[in-house]
């Protein structure tokens, strides 16, 4: 037996032998006495696992005789793999166990299996930034995906700046009560003795909130308010600004270093998520702000009538209002000067109503609604409006109308609309035309915005006429111009002279232009059907048409509903506005060209006959203005530009047609210098579509 002590004293592991039915220590060799010391008599459960009574399902009483198991023992605090052995000492049933040390090795396991399980948290609070969710609720399920691993209370984020701290975000454990609602606008010195901390891109732990006294007492009433004991919080940063922090309180203590690991680790995606959805909110606020004037615009405007129409019945007041003469003061003034004038009309219109009801709805078009007042409050503050406005130097026209019933808000505006446009006609009655249109009267305005115009293309008001184009040489019919009509409420017919430059000044000229292309596609297309005879008709298109983003598509649209032959139909472009070198209009003529359209360059002379033209634009016919026209007669320099012209553009296999030739001695002129069409009073006057078909066709 000695020698077997020898060899057990020699072995560094420990080895020791139990009563198998008392549990008490019989042998431990020197490796076990230097860690547990002269242990003989005492109890295997109390000695290595500090407890009181027999371990339930101990290994060693399965009756395996040899077998191994891993065991945390808590006297020493260390890991073993157990070698057991059932064994006979001195004559007893006994244990023979070998101990062998794996602390280390288990510890490298666990922290191992914990940063596999932090990875795994990790990996899907990532997957739930990117869930096609609300914003809110997918960090609220970030949070609580943290909060369910780590067993903590809460898990909140909180906002700071210079001024101050709000709890935006928190998850709950079960139980918790909420407080993210109380916890707003807080001073933010609350935080500032952290800050260095946070700086250092360190956490701030307390294990003990009394310490929370220490800095700041306002903190630590709120935490304990909050049922905190112990918290974690750490720091959010944007280019290295702190701008908020995330943090958990009442975690278990072991999980404390593994947490702050975790938010090392997550702070960057949480600062990204927050910066992405403030940006994202700047743009949803963009999109319903008006840069200029910080009003509300028409986006938000549409969104907050469609929200009255739903909501509860109640009292509606709507100002309807609108700048005069705003072209005038941008040519006296420069845009500046406008932008001032818009500015100064909002500042007004915030101070009588409050910027939430207010909007900038066109360029010089402002409306107020107030919602859920009565006819005395609504009428007071249009009152104090009109005084306010009246003292600053731009004139406005107003109307308003309140009605007990907000269901009805479109009525509402219509009338308020409506009761603005007869104060702007009233206004420039009375204060004679604009110095940039000789058309600034009642016509004017009914074009001023694309509701107005809309309404009266529906009440069919335009009608379009043609005038026929005749050859120069044999005077057969060779086509004809589409040229648009408006009937007033007196049914005069409304030259469009008369109207279209008001329309290029107030942007709705594209409206026009379509509404002719469309119906002229609609007759040639029946013309074709029915048989007739048909020749090439020319439309007008402004410049301000063709430069509109979504021109070439919305006329692509229109031809491929008729899908007329292309030669068919010309599309006519005012020289002035080419020779202005606009590249977006050369861009655009190149493009109808590619598309097949032929091109008409209208007016040629009226301004410049400049000769740019043919070295810079590709098109087909050239139109000779009436003006240049009437002054054959009288004026050799005019015959020998056109004549010049004339030969130009047969070099160039460009058609020559005269414009507005009105009596015999012109069309000679025209004819000698090898003219190609001619088209004016002469031959037939604009006629009706009808009149058209059954004369020419």
């Amino acid at each position: 037996m000695l020698d077997i002590y020898n060899v057990l004293d020699a072995i560094s592991e420990i080895v020791y032998v139990s009563d198998a039915e008392t549990h008490e220590i019989l042998y431990i060799n020197e490796a076990g006495k230097k860690i547990l010391g002269d242990c003989l008599g005492e109890t295997c459960y109390k000695l290595f696992h500090g407890k009181s009574e027999e371990c339930t399902n101990c290994p060693c009483s399965n009756g395996e005789g040899l077998s191994e198991y891993i065991r945390e023992n808590v006297m020493p605090e260390k890991a073993y793999i157990i070698k057991h052995k059932d064994t006979v000492w001195d004559g007893k049933k006994a244990y023979l166990d070998i101990a062998f040390d794996i602390t280390n090795t288990e510890e490298i396991q666990k922290r191992l299996e914990q940063r596999l399980d932090m990875e795994h948290i990790l990996v899907s609070c990532m997957v739930e930034m990117h869930k096609n969710k609300p914003f809110e609720e997918s960090f609220t399920n970030l949070l609580g995906i943290i909060g369910k691993y780590f067993e903590a209370d809460k898990i909140f984020v909180f906002s700071y700046d210079e001024n101050k701290l709000s709890n935006v975000f928190e998850w709950n454990n079960n139980g918790v009560n909420p407080r993210a609602e109380e916890l707003k606008s807080l001073d933010s010195n609350i935080v500032d003795k952290w800050l260095p901390t946070y700086d250092s891109n360190e956490n701030v732990i307390l294990n003990n909130v009394e310490d929370l006294k220490e800095i700041s007492v306002e903190a630590y009433h709120q935490a304990v308010k909050s049922g905190v004991q112990r918290l974690v919080a750490s720091p959010i940063a944007d280019n290295g600004k702190i701008i908020g922090f995330i943090g958990a309180s009442n975690l278990p203590e072991e999980k404390f270093s593994q947490i702050v690991t975790f938010f090392d680790a997550l702070d960057y995606f949480v600062a990204s998520m927050i910066i992405r959805e403030k940006s994202a909110r700047k743009l949803r606020e963009l999109s319903y702000v008006d840069s200029l004037t910080g009003l509300y615009n028409r986006n938000k405007f549409t969104e907050d009538t469609e929200r009255i129409m739903r909501g509860r019945n109640c009292g509606l007041g709507v100002l309807y209002m609108d700048l005069n003469g705003l072209k005038e003061i941008n040519d006296k003034s420069g845009h500046c000067g406008g932008d001032c004038a818009l500015k100064d009309i909002a500042s007004v219109i915030i101070e009588s109503f409050g910027k939430e009801c207010s909007y900038r709805v066109g360029g010089d078009e402002f409306v107020v609604l107030c919602y859920d007042t009565n006819d005395k409050e609504f009428t007071a503050k249009v009152t104090a409006f009109r005084n306010l406005i009246s003292e600053i130097k731009y004139k406005v026209s107003i109307g308003f109308h309140y009605s007990k019933d907000s269901s009805d808000i479109d009525e509402v505006i219509k009338i308020a609309d409506e009761k603005m446009y007869q104060d702007k006609k009233y206004y420039y009655r009375n204060n004679g035309q604009s110095a940039r249109y000789r058309f600034y009267n009642d016509t004017f305005v009914s074009f001023s915005t694309q509701e107005k115009l809309k309404k009266l293309i529906q009440e069919e008001r335009f009608v379009i006429w043609f005038q026929p184009r005749f050859s120069a040489i044999n005077g057969e019919f060779c086509g004809s111009e589409a040229l648009i009509r408006y009937f007033d409420e007196d049914d005069t017919i409304v030259s469009p002279m008369d109207f279209i430059p008001a329309m290029e000044y107030n942007e709705t000229v594209h409206m026009i232009d379509l509404y002719v292309f469309r119906h002229v596609c609609e007759y040639i297309s029946g013309w074709i059907e029915a048989g007739k005879n048909i020749k090439p008709v020319s439309v007008n298109i402004s410049h301000c048409t063709i430069v509109r983003p979504n021109f070439m598509e919305n006329l692509m649209d229109i031809w491929f509903d008729y899908n007329i032959p292309k030669d068919s139909i010309v599309i006519e472009v005012s020289e002035d506005k080419v020779k202005g070198g606009l590249s977006d209009v050369l861009d655009k003529i190149v493009e109808l060209k590619n598309n097949g359209f032929h091109i008409a360059i209208d007016n040629y002379g009226a301004k410049y006959a400049d000769l740019f033209l043919f070295s810079e634009v590709k098109f087909d016919t050239l139109k000779l203005d009436r003006e240049l026209v009437h002054k054959l007669e009288t004026d050799e320099k005019t015959c020998m530009i056109s004549k010049s012209v004339i030969d130009i553009c047969k070099n160039y296999n460009i058609s020559v047609v005269a414009e507005g030739v009105e009596n015999e001695k012109e069309y000679d002129i025209l004819k000698e210098m090898g003219c190609d069409e001619a088209q004016g009073y002469l031959f037939d006057k604009p006629m009706s579509w009808n009149r058209f078909e059954e004369k020419y066709l």
